[in-house]
């Protein structure tokens, strides 16, 4: 049984955390971004830390966030007094108040993650990144400053990106549980998430990043199919922050973490440490195959 770690944030990351999660003969953990947790409501939300928990219990919605089959009656009443586009399931909300509770009696983040885990039946680690605050913080080319759900659902991630600021990650600390599994992988990857606003948030914090840095095994998948984003806007971040949206990109970006990387059929800029495989999952089974790549590679 292979030690995976995996880097996870936003939807793209949840697909692919799937198939490790199905595939056999993986002792699987897997570190979340927190970077774009806010106070929505009133209610402090962790939406990656849920994408990935949903996604792995069979239950996240049609567009791979929030609960399947959930109702909005109380988001819908709530903007009856605040206008907003952000909208948060019934099902959701009640996690994410008991989440609240248990905060509001001093638990850390990371304890609450395994207490969720294991009231869904969830059969391997979840690690957030932090059980610090760490805020994803958006610098616009008209020089406005946007909260990450300001910027990603009420302005539609649709403003020019100038600076991408990862508040607090400077004094954040990062869990032994998270360092120890990180030091006992045979094999890390960074999931097809945005680098900008996904990972970018988890590589902010330099005792994790060291870790990975020494790490002879570590995986970058391509967020990006012939110079497109799999999914969102990481195109647009990735070039308004100065690099090319394909492998070159990449490399640069995770050029002190990245061993080995994985891209589409026909993105691979012949290197030997780059690796072409069908990166998109549409389906359970694709995921699975790339796994499969993944853990028998040498």
């Amino acid at each position: 049984m292979k030690k995976i770690v995996y880097l996870s944030g936003g939807i793209g990351g949840a697909k692919l955390a799937k198939g490790f999660y199905h595939s056999k003969n993986i002792d699987l953990s897997i570190i979340i971004n927190t970077g774009d947790d806010e106070i929505i409501h009133g209610v402090p939300l962790s939406p990656d830390i849920d994408s990935v928990m949903y996604a792995l219990a069979g239950i996240e919605g049609e567009m791979g966030w929030g609960v399947t089959n959930d109702t909005f009656t109380v988001s819908d009443e709530y903007k009856k007094f605040v206008p907003q586009n952000f909208s948060i399931g019934d099902k959701d909300l009640a996690l994410n108040l008991y989440r609240n509770q248990l905060l509001s009696e001093g638990k850390s983040l990371t304890k609450i993650t395994k207490f969720i885990s294991e009231h869904l039946s969830l059969e391997c680690k979840l690690i957030p990144m932090t059980d610090d605050t760490v805020s994803t913080k958006l610098k616009t080319d008209d020089g406005s400053l946007l909260d990450f759900q300001e910027y990603f659902v009420e302005k539609q991630a649709k403003p020019k990106l100038a600076e991408v600021v990862y508040a607090g990650a400077e004094n954040a600390n990062v869990s032994d549980e998270l360092i120890m599994n990180i030091e006992e992988a045979e094999i890390i990857v960074i999931g097809p998430s945005n680098p900008i606003l996904s990972i970018g948030p988890i590589l902010s914090l330099n005792k994790l990043k060291e870790k990975l840095s020494i790490h002879n095994n570590v995986y970058v998948i391509n967020p990006f199919i012939e110079n497109k984003a799999i999914k969102g806007p990481s195109k647009n971040n990735f070039e308004d922050l100065g690099y090319t949206s394909d492998i070159r990109g990449i490399k640069e970006f995770y050029k002190d973490v990245g061993n080995k990387y994985i891209v589409h059929p026909g993105d691979s800029d012949g290197a030997q440490d780059t690796f072409e495989h069908n990166i998109l999952f549409n389906e359970l089974e694709n995921s699975k195959k790339l796994v499969e790549f993944i853990v028998n590679h040498e």
